[in-house]
């Protein structure tokens, strides 16, 4: 599932981050590498996506949020 799937208060893994060069290397530059565990915080339509990762709160634009799979850890 990609990221803006994910539920309030889930835990996840990131499995793949997709999109351009550039976008892959600005994602990953925060943290959120394949293999990276997060909870989701806030996941509102028409919102950013907040996650908790890495010891860092970080908010995505739901159309970035698209290109990154993640899979349900708990």
């Amino acid at each position: 599932m990609v990221l803006t799937e994910a539920k309030e208060g889930m835990t996840g893994r990131i499995r793949s981050v997709g999109g351009t060069p550039e976008y892959q290397r600005r994602i990953t530059s925060v943290g959120l590498t394949p293999g990276c565990v997060f909870n989701v915080i806030q996941n509102r339509t028409k919102q950013p996506v907040l996650i908790y990762a890495r010891n860092t709160q970080i908010a995505l634009d739901r159309k970035d949020c698209e290109k990154i799979e993640t899979e349900v850890v708990s």
